[in-house]
């Protein structure tokens, strides 16, 4: 569906976050560029690992990570970049990688609220090095828990399964 060729499984959506940024190596003192308004478990999920979150501003017209206030979130620390789709908004995904990767920043694509959508030309989930998704009972795609990462990257797949077995 998502046109990756590597997806796995695992508990929860806040799980397959964490295991996303443990595949980008993100660890002790690294940084993380979360929106100023994310899902609470994502912030929490940075602290779990021993990182920094970092808040970027939101655009004020769709309260979704702004891309263009990513570089001023930036140091010499920022190992990653989650991005999260809520309720019913899109973040301008081209714009956040194009920003990203040549930093060698990682980005983090939580698209636990838009299974289905079309970003910019892409399913939800597939910009970003790992795409996560939630299918908790709340969520609009549910089998009541669990969730799951998608993955172009053989070698961040890899380090994901090792991870969760």
């Amino acid at each position: 569906f998502h046109g990756l060729p590597h997806a796995i499984t695992c508990a929860s959506g806040t799980l397959a976050v964490e295991v996303a940024l443990r595949a980008l190596r993100v660890g002790p003192g690294d940084e993380v560029v979360l929106a100023a308004y994310d899902y609470e478990s994502n912030f929490l999920t940075v602290h779990a690992l021993d990182a920094k979150p970092v808040l970027a501003d939101v655009h004020p017209d769709t309260w979704q990570l702004d891309p263009a206030r990513l570089e001023a979130a930036f140091t010499p620390h920022t190992k990653a970049v989650v991005c999260s789709h809520l309720h019913g908004g899109l973040v301008p995904m081209r714009e956040v990688t194009a920003t990203c990767r040549p930093r060698g920043i990682g980005v983090v694509e939580d698209a636990a609220q838009a299974p289905g959508a079309t970003v910019q030309g892409k399913p939800a989930g597939t910009w970003g090095d790992v795409g996560t998704l939630s299918f908790g009972g709340s969520k609009l795609l549910t089998a009541g828990r669990g969730g799951a990462l998608l993955f172009a990257d053989p070698h961040l797949f890899q380090r994901a399964k090792v991870f969760l077995h």
